[in-house]
């Protein structure tokens, strides 16, 4: 410390001849502090500092509990025919070496994803297969080629459970799943 008061009382002289220099202010530079360990970090405040509640009559609760969505989706209802298309699932499909099951909204898990640049690849994925999903692949890609004419590229990705088609397949491929019983 002595050190640096001697330099600057030497800097000082030296630069009085040249100009004047203004009187140093220290003042400590208050840093941000952190709080990374229990010990340092702030008490807790007194219950009056933070928010208030009341409690609502269990009256009431009947028209909050219409709010809320629903805890499971309610089974669908068996009819002949349904205006939108949709058909359930049959026991036909429990048969086969592979399952396709439908999602939370009885709807199949076919899906048309676009990839790549400026989104031009069309692709078709099937999700949630269980069982020999490389027996359903086969059997898909064999359809698909039989309908298009040409052959399919596909991608079987056996540990997330899906498979990927080139191009747009959706409304066959969801047909077909349907025609097994799925």
């Amino acid at each position: 410390m002595a050190t640096l008061a001697r330099n600057l009382f030497v800097f000082r002289s030296f630069t009085s001849k040249f100009k004047l220099l203004p009187e140093l202010n220290v003042t400590p530079i208050q840093s941000h502090v952190r709080n990374s360990s229990y010990v340092a970090s702030e008490k807790e405040k007194s219950s009056d500092s933070y928010t208030t509640f009341h409690k609502v009559s269990s009256e009431n609760w009947k028209y909050v509990e219409q709010l809320l969505p629903s805890a499971t989706i309610p089974s669908f209802p068996l009819k002949e025919d349904y205006p939108s298309g949709w058909t359930p699932p049959a026991d036909s499909g429990l048969d086969l070496p592979f399952f396709v099951p439908r999602n939370k909204n009885h709807m199949m898990p076919v899906y048309l994803n676009f990839e790549a640049i400026r989104r031009e690849r069309k692709i078709t994925i099937v999700r949630h297969i269980e069982g020999d999903i490389w027996e359903l692949e086969r059997r898909l890609k064999a359809h698909l080629d039989k309908v298009n004419n040409k052959t399919t590229v596909s991608q079987v990705h056996e540990v997330a459970m899906f498979i990927k088609f080139k191009g747009d397949h959706v409304s066959i491929v969801r047909e077909w799943l349907i025609n097994c019983g799925f």
